[in-house]
């Protein structure tokens, strides 16, 4: 388990990096959350872009489901694990229904290197992917 101290650095140093790149940051988000998704990556020094197509994002999150996102957030997922680049998974709704589940499932192999969640989404997706 990381320490808490430790947590704080590496906090503070992605902070650090993020204001210096100002790095663009695609999301396939929910559109509930655009405005504050857009407006926390502005705040930390990131340029936002929402986006749609495969292969564009770097944070998914399942809140609203589109047709498209069938084949949007396993390329992306896969397109940011095959390149090396940190990538976000947010669990909303999961559960609610069959594709949610199925792109659960199918970006599981790419190993996300953060899961958002609330309690319930984190407990549930660990359920799903044992």
């Amino acid at each position: 388990m990381i320490e808490s101290e430790q947590l704080k650095q590496n906090i503070v140093k992605a902070v650090e990096d993020v204001r210096a790149t100002n790095p663009m940051a695609g999301s396939v988000t929910n559109t509930v959350t655009i405005d504050f998704v857009a407006n926390a990556q502005l705040a930390v020094g990131g340029s936002a872009a929402m986006v749609y197509l495969p292969d564009e994002g770097v944070y998914l999150n399942m809140g609203t489901q589109f047709p498209i996102y069938t084949e949007t957030i396993p390329r992306t997922a896969a397109a940011a694990f095959n390149a090396g680049k940190p990538w976000v998974i947010d669990p909303v709704g999961i559960g609610i229904g069959q594709q949610r589940t199925d792109l659960l499932l199918e970006v599981k192999q790419y190993k996300p290197t953060i899961i958002r969640g609330n309690a319930s989404e984190i407990i549930a997706l660990a359920g799903l992917w044992n």
